[in-house]
């Protein structure tokens, strides 16, 4: 059953901007508080601070994220989009495995990793204790912002169809 009501459509697509914003926008508010963490604060406030990063993470971006894959599949399956008639939504599909890897193994991860060895070693601040954390954080901005790019410019569209939009 596809959806042809064009006011659901177009709730839809605020919903789904909506939710790629929060994603986007809580993403890179993480990236600034995880800068400051590791350029601006001692060893004591370092370890209050940062285990909020990986909180922040499962309360506001997981949700928001998980929205907007859901309304992804959405598109996919109840539209005419499909997930691979237009090659710029397969090339969105293709980079949501790595946004997930970037979350994951990168930056929530990663920030465990220092915590403990913070804990252990002590805190020397950073790019020597924040080099990766920072790093996949970095990766999932610019991700997020090509997938943002790729929606708004809708790159190999054919000729006749873009005339139409």
């Amino acid at each position: 059953m596809k959806i042809k009501n064009n006011m659901i459509m177009k709730y839809l697509r605020i919903f789904h901007i909506i939710t790629a914003a929060i994603w986007l926008g809580g993403v890179v508010c993480l990236s600034g508080l995880a800068w400051l963490c590791f350029f601006h604060l001692d060893e004591r406030a370092f370890l209050t601070v940062a285990p909020l990063i990986p909180e922040l993470y499962l309360k506001v971006i997981m949700p928001a994220s998980l929205l907007t894959i859901v309304q992804g599949l959405v598109y996919g399956i109840f539209t005419n989009w499909g997930f691979f008639k237009h090659k710029w939504v397969a090339l969105k599909w293709i980079a949501v495995p790595l946004l997930v890897a970037c979350t994951g193994i990168g930056s929530i991860g990663q920030i465990f990793l220092t915590l403990q060895k913070v804990k252990s070693d002590g805190f020397t601040g950073g790019f020597t204790d924040g080099s990766m954390v920072l790093l996949f954080m970095a990766a999932q901005v610019l991700i997020m912002i090509f997938m943002i790019s790729i929606s708004v410019l809708k790159p190999f569209k054919k000729k006749s169809a873009v005339a139409s939009s």
